[in-house]
């Protein structure tokens, strides 16, 4: 059971430090809509690089902030959720339901995605793809490399969940305790 938590608080940790560093994007995104925004009402552009490029680029890098945050945000416990079902559970019991879902439902969607999303990216990168737009940027095949690394890091937090609940359940005192406050980020 320790080594499954050891496991779980690794994953944790490395989906942290993506997260963080991606997250860096955001300043950059501020920049980039500021001085499209600037330019467009100022009249300027810089030739051969209007704003199709900069409104491409911008949701590139929103692409980029919010994809590398989906395994982070499931291992934090701030995505979405609908608490019909756990809302007056017990903690064993939402841990239980918790693993049922995984098992049910994330494994397999994120099998799934995580295929189709190799595939689209591996089609984009042998064909070098880029905007359709004639002065869009090229090298989309990037985007859909970032959709791919965001579900691989889904899947990486789905295995860390997966692992804190079972040994929340079944492990030692300790442990179950460790691994009970580490979702809530105690």
């Amino acid at each position: 059971m320790s080594t499954l938590l050891g496991v779980s608080e690794t994953i944790d940790g490395v989906l942290a430090r993506i997260a963080h560093l991606f997250g860096w994007l955001f300043v950059v995104l501020v920049i980039v809509i500021c001085f499209d925004v600037i330019s467009r009402k100022a009249g300027f552009q810089i030739p051969f690089f209007g704003s199709t490029p900069l409104q491409e680029l911008e949701w590139h890098l929103h692409g980029l902030l919010f994809l590398p945050w989906l395994g982070y945000c499931y291992i934090r416990n701030v995505h979405v959720r609908i608490d019909v079902f756990t809302a007056n559970a017990t903690p064993r019991k939402q841990a239980m339901l918790e693993i049922f879902g995984i098992l049910i439902f994330a494994i397999p969607y994120c099998l799934v995605a995580t295929w189709f999303a190799y595939e689209f990216f591996q089609v984009s990168f042998l064909q070098n793809e880029s905007s359709d737009a004639p002065n869009g940027l090229r090298f989309r095949w990037i985007m859909k490399g970032a959709l791919f690394l965001g579900l691989v890091l889904l899947d990486l937090a789905v295995t860390s969940v997966l692992f804190r609940k079972l040994v929340q359940l079944y492990g030692p005192p300790d442990l179950a305790a460790r691994a009970a406050a580490a979702q809530t980020g105690r």
